[in-house]
């Protein structure tokens, strides 16, 4: 009967979460994760991906508990939109994540470090519904958010922008903990991996973003208002140049993934280049609605 197909493949959905968060100090196998991001868009939900990670006795060890963030993280980013909803529904179960180890190894403050990355993201989503995919995908806000307004485009920019510095402090903390160690490495290196894809999809849109911004406002006024966000973004720039040559430096990753190649120089967002115009975010002023 259904009931039966229905536990049958929630077995195989927690044998995969198993798998993927073994004690081993192994980078999660992909096939494993990929299995329960494929689950989320066949069902078209997320829930028995949380129900099952609440009931497997993960959080008791470090090794694993390290292992089902990265889990989560990618299952957020690239699973169904629900993965998404359902996270920002449990952050305070996630939160919870963060007490469990309170000791001073690597694996604790490394846990401690990527809850409270996971739940300034998942605050940034909550605040921010038009981004309800977890890798920034471009195109797909620009459909959802084509009328919007300079004001709400300054704050996105800002709380993105926040984000990626938590990010880029994350970062930092996982490649002092690999420096440290030297060895059995494999599993905190692959935490880079998902930040490697969301700190790239949260670059290009504040880009992106600016570009908007400063063809909206159009004026001398206009961009010494968007000032402070261009300076802020040439640091944060140059902040990501270093992350993704650092990336590059670690054999192990680059066998992995591909790492984004930036120019060294930040692009101009106040030159209007001759980006295709279809993708660009437009700002258009809300007509005030009539009842």
């Amino acid at each position: 009967g259904a009931m039966g197909s229905m536990s049958r493949i929630d077995s195989d959905l927690q044998k995969a979460l198993k798998k993927a968060c073994s004690v081993e100090e192994t980078a999660p196998k992909r096939k494993h994760v990929r299995a329960c991001i494929v689950y989320t868009w066949d069902h078209q939900s997320s829930k028995a991906v949380f129900t099952t990670l609440k009931t497997l006795p993960l959080a008791n060890d470090e090794v694993q508990l390290f292992k089902m963030l990265i889990v989560l993280h990618k299952i957020i980013q690239e699973g169904h939109p629900s993965a998404l909803a359902e996270a920002i529904r449990d952050r305070d179960w996630i939160r919870s994540l963060g007490r469990v180890h309170s000791g001073g190894s690597s694996y604790s403050k490394l846990i401690r470090e990527y809850v409270r990355y996971l739940v300034l993201k998942l605050d940034f989503h909550a605040h921010h519904r038009g981004f309800n995919n977890g890798t920034f995908e471009y195109e797909e806000y620009v459909s959802l958010v084509s009328v919007s307004d300079p004001d709400e485009g300054y704050e996105t920019i800002l709380d993105l922008m926040s984000l990626q510095d938590s990010l880029d402090e994350f970062s930092q903390i996982i490649f002092a903990s690999i420096q440290s160690e030297r060895r059995n490495t494999e599993c905190k290196i692959s935490a880079l991996i998902p930040l490697i894809a969301e700190s790239y999809g949260i670059y290009k849109f504040i880009t992106s973003m600016l570009r908007a911004m400063h063809r909206q406002l159009n004026d001398a006024e206009g961009d010494a208002a968007l000032q402070p966000l261009k300076e802020r973004y040439e640091l944060q720039h140059a902040r990501l140049f270093e992350f993704y040559a650092d990336c590059s430096s670690v054999k192990y990753l680059t066998t992995l993934v591909t790492i984004p190649k930036l120019p060294v120089d930040a692009p101009d967002v106040f030159l209007i280049n001759d980006v295709d115009e279809s993708k660009e975010i437009k700002f258009k002023k809300r007509e005030p609605s009539v009842t």
